[in-house]
């Protein structure tokens, strides 16, 4: 015996710009200044280093290394998670990784659909306050390791490129394929290509 059809249910969602499992890494090289051939560079990785319950929600420990020259850089820990729509949502942060979560209002950071350039994703900063972020635009990254890839561009510290001072391109289902920090000092500025991502 047969009942009636269900309905179509929706689309099955594309997989998340950001992939969050723990042990996930992605390394990468990291110019000061533009990337050119022959040029040096220096390493750095993010991971994913464990999980937090917050509130009912697991979310990931993702640290990410940032640069401010080719000697120095600090870690943050964000606590995220992907949602039911494959956004990446921010929790909250971790001072280090045996401290205590400090916990924010959950606030989308990277989209699935993140609508027109320029739309604003601020978001709370780690000691209070919040984080100017704006996506601006799909463009391409630099040469990779494993090509050219088209990311979902956001940027950090302003609501315009122009004034921002970090700059990350998404790969939907790869994470950050390069990270841009400094980026409106060319003196300082740190451009880091995607040498390594985790395993599909």
């Amino acid at each position: 015996m047969t009942g009636p059809t269900p309905p179509p249910g929706p689309s099955p969602s594309p997989q998340p710009y950001l992939p969050l499992a723990v042990g996930n890494t992605w390394t990468y090289a990291c110019y000061l200044g533009t990337p050119t051939p022959g040029a040096s560079t220096f390493p750095k990785t993010n991971q994913v280093i464990g999980s937090t319950t917050v509130g009912a929600t697991l979310t990931y420990e993702y640290a990410e290394q940032i640069p401010s020259s080719p000697t120095l850089s600090t870690t943050q820990i964000q606590l995220l998670a992907n949602d039911a729509n494959d956004n990446t949502v921010l929790y909250g942060y971790m001072a280090n990784p045996t401290a205590p979560p400090t916990v924010v209002t959950p606030t989308i950071i990277v989209a699935a659909s993140p609508g027109p350039s320029n739309a604003p994703f601020d978001y709370p900063a780690e000691g209070g306050g919040t984080v100017s972020r704006v996506f601006c635009c799909n463009g391409p990254t630099n040469e990779t390791a494993f090509g050219v890839f088209t990311v979902a561009e956001y940027y950090n510290g302003s609501h315009t490129v122009r004034s921002a001072t970090d700059g990350y391109g998404y790969a939907r289902g790869k994470g950050v394929m390069e990270e841009d920090h400094n980026f409106n000092n060319p003196a300082t500025r740190i451009d880091c290509i995607i040498t390594a991502t985790p395993p599909p």
